[in-house]
């Protein structure tokens, strides 16, 4: 059974992740900003911790957490690439999208060597 609950934790977090690509807000978000216009004070409940990561982190760099599954990881640099981009990026910065290139090759490296 506790190998059931890491499963659906893991689903649920890989979903709030994919959410957060898609609309820029996480699913406790919409539910906190819910539970503000029905009146109900759930918000602290619902207040989970993340775990610290450091300033220096490539998961810290492209916004996801530490075990987001690839899918999530290739999206949030696909999406700083989009924006960053020297040539084609809606504010191109290159040294930003060096930066996500960088934090990206460091997190396929570690995946591929069996983090």
């Amino acid at each position: 059974m506790p190998s059931e609950r890491k499963k659906i934790i893991s689903f649920l977090r890989d979903a709030d992740d994919m959410v957060k690509l898609i609309s820029g807000r996480r699913i406790k978000d919409f539910v906190m900003r819910g539970a503000e216009l029905f009146g109900e004070d759930i918000g602290s409940k619902l207040a989970g911790k993340e775990p610290e990561v450091p300033a220096d982190s490539p998961y810290n760099t492209l916004g996801v957490r530490t075990d987001a599954c690839d899918v999530v990881v290739r999206g949030a640099f696909r999406s700083l690439a989009r924006e960053y981009h020297p040539d084609t990026g809606t504010h191109p910065d290159p040294t930003a999208f060096q930066k996500a290139q960088e934090a990206y090759d460091k997190i396929k490296a570690a995946r591929a060597g069996g983090e």
